[in-house]
């Protein structure tokens, strides 16, 4: 009997197939990755990232689930600038906040969560999706700028990474975007009026709010003639050091929990000031450098606080996330805050008489 050749029948000759997300089938165009230069190809790309990033509202079961993921993600604070080069942001664990039981006001600002181990596997399974779309966005991007195409298609994408960076707070995915778009795409296929004003409002914010640069934001707020109410409150708070003016455009306020919702679950806080989600992330940017500067002028003009409640409702954080957070070093003695004490006064020694 002939010995057999050739592949071998049945299963233990084959190989498994390799399965690879629909995402992470392309490389990076600046890697050498070629396959992305056909325009249908990054068509049908971009339609796997948006069917992606569907699934992806879709489980988040409604707005609020949705910029709760958002939210939880922390990326500003969590990350170093050497890894948002070269990873998109991935979901870290929120810190429990502590409850001051002699404060009523405490319990008003922040509540006490305790994340369920299914909880945290869904945040770490969405955050797993932001990732993979935030990179794929990265490579449709690079395809474009490599094939100089600037149709209502590169449009389209440039906005909705735009939008979606500034929501995941990863500047590194969206300042380059709105730099692009303005400069190269906008010169030749010129955008939309309204699409030129929020545009022009998320790169002006940008540099005031992140960069701290009010100067360039005043001279872009002129360069795109940007005429927004919202901007333009910012802009004067930030010029003044005014914390209110600020905190009236980011207001938060509860929103009554579902019927069918965990009792551990945390309050949904929706925001009810001028600024809408986008420019709200972009704010939050300033907000720390001016609670800081409010904690300031508090340590300046009281020597002592007769009720707690009053610095936690002017600085929206209870007096333990002000001690851990910012390192307050004022005491307290009951609901009072001691800033400064007072020193007696001690009388100088009479200088002693000679005889003479």
């Amino acid at each position: 009997m002939p010995p057999l050749r050739g592949p071998t029948r049945g299963g233990w000759g084959r190989l498994k197939p390799v399965d690879v997300d629909p995402l992470e089938v392309y490389g990076l165009p600046s890697k050498g990755e070629t396959r992305l230069a056909d325009f249908k190809v990054q068509e049908r790309f971009y339609a796997k990232i948006i069917e992606r990033y569907l699934q992806f509202c879709t489980d988040a079961k409604g707005r609020d689930g949705l910029l709760e993921r958002f939210a939880s993600l922390e990326l500003a604070e969590k990350k170093t600038p050497s890894a948002w080069s070269a990873d998109p942001p991935s979901w870290s664990s929120t810190s429990q906040t502590s409850r001051t039981p002699s404060s009523s006001a405490s319990s008003a600002i922040t509540t006490p969560i305790v994340p369920t181990s299914a909880s945290v596997s869904a945040l770490a399974a969405a955050s797993q999706d932001l990732t993979l779309v935030l990179s794929a966005l990265r490579k449709l991007r690079e395809a474009i700028v490599a094939t100089d195409r600037s149709d209502d298609f590169a449009t389209q994408v440039y906005l909705f990474c735009i939008r979606l960076a500034i929501l995941a707070k990863h500047p590194q995915s969206y300042h380059p975007a709105l730099l692009h778009l303005l400069r190269s795409i906008h010169r030749r296929k010129p955008l939309l009026n309204v699409e030129l004003q929020e545009v022009a409002s998320y790169r002006v914010l940008d540099a005031a709010c992140r960069r701290g640069d009010l100067a360039e934001a005043y001279h872009l707020r002129c360069l795109y003639k940007l005429h927004c109410t919202t901007v333009d409150a910012a802009l004067y708070a930030l010029a003044h050091d005014d914390w209110v003016a600020l905190n009236r455009l980011l207001q938060k306020q509860k929103v009554p929990t579902a019927a069918g919702a965990a009792p551990s679950a945390p309050p949904t806080m929706r925001r009810t000031g001028t600024a809408d989600a986008y420019q709200g992330k972009l704010l939050e940017y300033a907000v720390h450098n001016m609670r800081v500067h409010t904690l300031k002028c508090f340590g300046r003009a009281y020597l002592r606080l007769e009720d707690v409640q009053y610095l936690e409702t002017a600085t929206e954080l209870s007096w333990a996330d002000l001690q851990s957070k910012y390192s307050v070093g004022w005491e307290r003695e009951g609901d009072a805050v001691v800033i400064r004490k007072v020193q007696p006064r001690i009388p100088a020694a009479a200088a002693p008489t000679t005889a003479t």
